[in-house]
């Protein structure tokens, strides 16, 4: 392991990387990334580690004692694939360094090729493809405090040392499967959350996918504001609460204790109210819902035989767009072939559920 927290030793280290990348098969060009970072009670996450791993050496890099710009040409290098778990928030908070990833891979959304499970955590992923259990107990230690200690460079540096294995292992199941390259395409906006598609498209939902769309661009906008990630204004969940359950939502939230410890919260739900088309937008009413659980039912066979987490499949909404004759994602690939045209077939009334010795099938 070698700590790069000085200029003298960040010189030739894209160089020194190159090099190590450079020596192996295609296939081998990845390097494993992780990072320790403080976000509670700042308006800015701190980052203060960056690991990286090749297949020869481990690196621990400090962002508090250098400028870290010089990881750009390794982060930007589409030839480099960067290898992470749970990709998203060590993606947003380099991003908030001014360093942009591209081409990367993220074991735990992949696990969701090999398994029902949903957002398979590192401890859980490390223990069934390497049998070895790893101790949590520094992930949340002062990392900003220096010198670190040994424990904590320890620890930092198993989690990339473990990740890399795993990756190599999760991959050569993928790819005996045939399913290595299913997310290729997608993958950057499944791990950015963009859900702009997953609102609604007739003239009802047109006003729910507005109201969604300001909503994102005023959290966007403060985060900007605030030198902050977006998700630290307002979850996720939130948004498309108000989404499906309307004004009302609102007007309970803005009433309840959360909503009076929460300034961002508050702020972004005064906002809301002004929205004008929120104000006309009730709790969604589903007329097709026994339509949509009987999908969904379908869909847990589906994703239980091909153990795929089921949301990697099909989401509700696409669902709701196969009851009522939309296009959805689950009509196209490799969706269609594992789900897609059995739920056609289903609707078409030329296949059904049953039941066969107690289990559910399609027949």
């Amino acid at each position: 392991m070698l700590l790069i927290d000085s200029n003298s030793k960040s010189e030739n280290f894209v160089n020194k990387i190159y090099e190590e990348i450079g020596a192996t098969p295609d296939e081998g060009q990845f390097i494993a990334v992780d990072t320790e970072f403080i976000r509670e009670n700042l308006n800015k996450p701190l980052l203060c580690l960056i690991q990286l791993a090749t297949r020869d050496a481990i690196y621990v890099i400090d962002p508090i004692s250098i400028d870290i710009s010089f990881l750009n040409s390794i982060f930007e290098d589409e030839k480099i694939k960067k290898v992470f778990h749970s990709a998203k928030q060590d993606i947003e908070i380099l991003s908030l360094y001014g360093i942009r990833v591209k081409n990367f891979y993220d074991t735990q959304v992949y696990e969701m090729l090999l398994s029902t499970k949903e957002n398979i955590s590192y401890r859980s992923i490390v223990f069934k493809y390497l049998q070895k259990k790893i101790k949590k107990n520094y992930s949340m230690s002062d990392w900003e405090k220096r010198p670190l200690k040994a424990q904590q460079l320890r620890y930092s540096v198993n989690d990339v040392l473990y990740l890399r294995k795993v990756y190599e292992k999760q991959a050569n199941k993928l790819s005996r499967l045939g399913r290595l390259h299913w997310l290729d395409d997608e993958l950057q906006k499944f791990v950015e959350n963009e859900e702009k598609n997953e609102f609604y498209h007739d003239s009802q939902d047109e006003k729910r996918l507005y109201v969604f769309n300001q909503l994102i661009e005023w959290r966007k906008k403060t985060a900007l504001e605030k030198n902050t990630l977006p998700e630290a204004i307002v979850k996720d969940d939130i948004l498309k609460t108000i989404c499906r359950r309307g004004v009302n939502f609102v007007h309970n939230i803005k009433n309840s204790r959360r909503s009076t410890a929460n300034e961002n919260l508050r702020d972004f739900l005064i906002f809301a109210e002004t929205i004008p088309d929120l104000q006309e937008m009730n709790e969604i009413q589903n007329d097709k819902s026994a339509v949509v659980d009987l999908l969904k039912a379908a869909l847990e066979i589906c994703s239980k035989n091909e153990q795929i987490a089921s949301s990697l499949i099909a989401t509700v909404k696409d669902l709701e767009n196969l009851s009522n004759g939309s296009d959805a994602k689950c009509l196209h690939g490799w969706r269609y072939e594992i789900f897609g045209k059995k739920a056609r077939a289903i609707l078409g009334g030329t296949a059904v559920l049953c039941v066969e010795n107690l289990t559910a099938v399609i027949k």
